[in-house]
């Protein structure tokens, strides 16, 4: 079980610790891009235009996974890990505010808030192959649309 802890009471970035990693996410102030630090090492999240629905996770100047929104009225994401077989990060339902990581139709982690007043989370991996980088990921992709929805109450 990982952890997720945001920064301060009012802030979006988070700690991530737990099954013997760490991992520092940042979003930057203006914008849908930011970092991911995982392991003490560095990535950035980059959008690939101000109306673009795709992110990049980049390591040194070469992109390693990427996340494309499902569509425009989704909150669904299609993210692909360099190599391995693409992965779909989507809302368990509707209203809910947990999401679910599956490979295949198969679910590799789950995503939940730990109570509905608070931003404190955890993400639970029910598979040991899926990367802890990849991980940070499909948070910080949770949290831009924790983020978005906040933004437009």
């Amino acid at each position: 079980m990982i952890q997720c802890m945001p920064k301060s009471v009012c802030s979006w970035d988070f700690n991530l610790d737990g099954d013997g990693h760490h991992a520092d996410l940042e979003f930057n102030w203006a914008g849908e891009q930011g970092t991911v630090t995982a392991d003490a090492t560095p990535f950035d999240v980059r959008k690939d235009g101000l109306l673009s629905g795709h992110w990049t996770l980049v390591e040194g100047g070469e992109g390693i996974a990427t996340a494309q929104k499902a569509s425009a009225l989704t909150r669904s994401f299609e993210v692909r890990p360099g190599v391995e077989p693409e992965l779909l990060l989507r809302p368990v339902s509707m209203f809910s505010r947990s999401f679910l990581l599956e490979r295949l139709g198969d679910p590799v982690a789950a995503i939940d808030k730990v109570h509905a007043f608070t931003r404190r989370a955890r993400i639970e991996a029910l598979r040991p192959d899926c990367e802890f980088v990849i991980l940070a990921f499909s948070f910080w992709l949770t949290v831009l649309m924790w983020r978005r929805a906040a933004r437009s109450n």
